[in-house]
């Protein structure tokens, strides 16, 4: 039998201020991909599906990114809600290491070699492609040290904050896009190369408003040395401990929709363009599932911390 819901009660008053803004944040990245798909696609249907084959490599990053944030968020959410904001300081430097590592190989990978990570046997798709990859390349390091920062927010009570910054970065990616693609404001007209920089120029919009927010009075931060000195064993093992879990069910997925989107890469532009829109199309409807599951894992990870078993479990 289930409970009657009353959206009143201190469960969902809580669960709001954190759904509001993770939801608008899912729902502003999912624009993103809408409005590049747009753009390019007025350039020509070869721009737009050489950038959505090009962007199953940021799709694989972040599956990465996403794994170890989840790791380090787990922890964080429950070392908040003991109050423990050393050992929080403590666990991030791993992360952001760990993220360094596959961030930085990736930036890498597609500068050095972007042909050999286009997904399609079509010369124009491989030659444009490369294009973007390359000169997007630098997104990838800077996604992977902001997300950190973003997950700190977010599990140490600045959500809004955290969602603020996306959504912003979101905005100024668009704009850019606009002016870069077609070469408004004077500019020139750089097509799917413009797209590319406009994603760099959000990252980096991105990493210095969330590095910025976390060196305010009061708030946890990373400190950046810690980097270099071994962290605490204990909270190694319990990091790792976290986030394996997550980040093999990530890889798992993700290996698996890589194989459709190169299968469809081998069928043709035409196929690449179709499956662009319609996944673009899903990832504007699960918002809202998006928001609510990470809303529940903040506060559930609260609640934890704090030592109150019981009531993560209704709330779960």
């Amino acid at each position: 039998m289930f409970a009657k819901i009353n959206f009143h009660d201190e469960f969902y008053q809580k669960l709001k201020l954190l759904v509001l803004p993770i939801t608008m944040q899912q729902f502003m990245l999912a624009l993103v991909s809408a409005t590049d798909a747009i753009m390019l696609g007025a350039v020509s249907q070869t721009s737009l599906s050489a950038v959505s084959l090009a962007g199953q490599i940021q799709f694989v990053l972040n599956l990465f990114i996403s794994g170890i944030s989840a790791g380090s968020g787990i922890m964080a959410a429950q070392y908040w809600g003991k109050k423990d904001a050393a050992s929080i300081e403590e666990v991030m430097p791993i992360a952001l290491r760990t993220n360094l590592i596959f961030s930085g190989a990736f930036t890498v990978f597609a500068a050095v070699a972007p042909e050999v990570l286009m997904f399609t046997s079509d010369p124009a798709l491989i030659e444009s492609g490369a294009v973007y990859l390359r000169a997007v390349s630098l997104s990838y390091l800077l996604c992977g040290i902001s997300q950190i920062y973003l997950i700190l927010l977010k599990n140490t009570g600045y959500a809004t904050v955290s969602s603020r910054i996306s959504c912003t970065a979101v905005v100024v990616n668009i704009i850019c896009n606009a002016i870069l693609i077609y070469g408004l404001l004077g500019l020139p007209a750089l097509g799917i190369q413009g797209a590319a920089y406009a994603t760099v120029a959000a990252r980096l919009v991105e990493l210095i408003w969330s590095y910025l927010e976390t060196k305010q009075s009061g708030r946890v931060q990373i400190i950046w040395k810690k980097m270099f000195h071994a962290a605490d064993a204990v909270l190694t093992k319990d990091f790792w401990r976290y986030t394996t879990p997550v980040l093999g069910a990530a890889l798992v997925w993700g290996i698996a929709y890589v194989s459709y989107s190169v299968i469809m890469g081998h069928m043709g532009s035409d196929a690449v363009a179709a499956n662009s829109i319609t996944t673009i199309a899903k990832n504007m409807l699960s918002c809202l599932i998006r928001g609510v599951s990470g809303g529940a894992g903040v506060l559930i990870g609260n609640l934890l911390g704090a030592g109150e078993l019981d009531k993560a479990k209704v709330y779960g």
